[in-house]
């Protein structure tokens, strides 16, 4: 990584740290070199507003998120295990980024927001991670679903455990993937019915 994009990524993770601690709405310019350890003339060659740095937090995530994926499938890429390794490496993003979650549970308007800014970028990343059981989930095999439904749904499950969590989180995410993994499964017989191809 250059000397400039580390420096990036140093004012960025402050600046996640400094709305983690202040809010979207309080914290400031200053707060952001303070927690980063940079000078103020350092932030603002890069930076020159606050929504700046908000955007800047948004695509932090994104590819802090697609490094995550991306190096889970690398570990672990046999394709029937693909939608566990995926779920495991969303839960444990959580554990990694602790900052990101203080965010995530303090902000949830500021988090909606991103959300759906950031949805498009979001659903690539997850569907290219999931492509070998989209590929062959019998929904988009026969038409009922496309690849990119099918990972939607899969997203706005695992969210769920982001956005509404509960002391039973990941058992409850956990017994969602098996529900969601076995209404995808191929019908015991090994036949299944024609149906019209879904559009979009």
């Amino acid at each position: 990584m250059a000397p400039t994009s580390k420096t990036i990524e140093k004012i960025v993770e402050g600046a996640i740290r400094a709305v983690g601690r202040y809010g979207v709405r309080k914290f400031s310019m200053s707060d952001v070199y303070t927690e980063a350890g940079v000078s103020r003339g350092t932030l603002y060659r890069y930076f020159k507003s606050k929504d700046q740095v908000l955007e800047a937090i948004g695509e932090y995530v994104e590819r802090t998120l697609h490094t995550t994926l991306e190096n889970a499938v690398s570990a672990h890429p046999e394709p029937e295990e693909r939608l566990e390794v995926v779920l495991q490496a969303l839960l444990d993003y959580r554990t990694t980024h602790p900052e990101i979650m203080r965010i995530v549970e303090s902000e949830t308007g500021f988090v909606l927001d991103l959300l759906s800014r950031e949805f498009t970028r979001l659903l690539a990343v997850v569907s290219d991670a999931l492509d070998p059981v989209l590929r062959d989930a019998p929904p988009v095999r026969d038409g009922t679903l496309t690849k990119r439904q099918l990972a939607e749904m899969f997203i706005r499950l695992a969210l769920s455990v982001y956005l509404i969590p509960s002391a039973g989180s990941d058992a409850t995410a956990e017994r969602a993937a098996a529900l969601w993994k076995s209404m995808t499964a191929a019908p015991a017989s090994g036949t299944s019915r024609s149906r019209p191809r879904a559009a979009g």
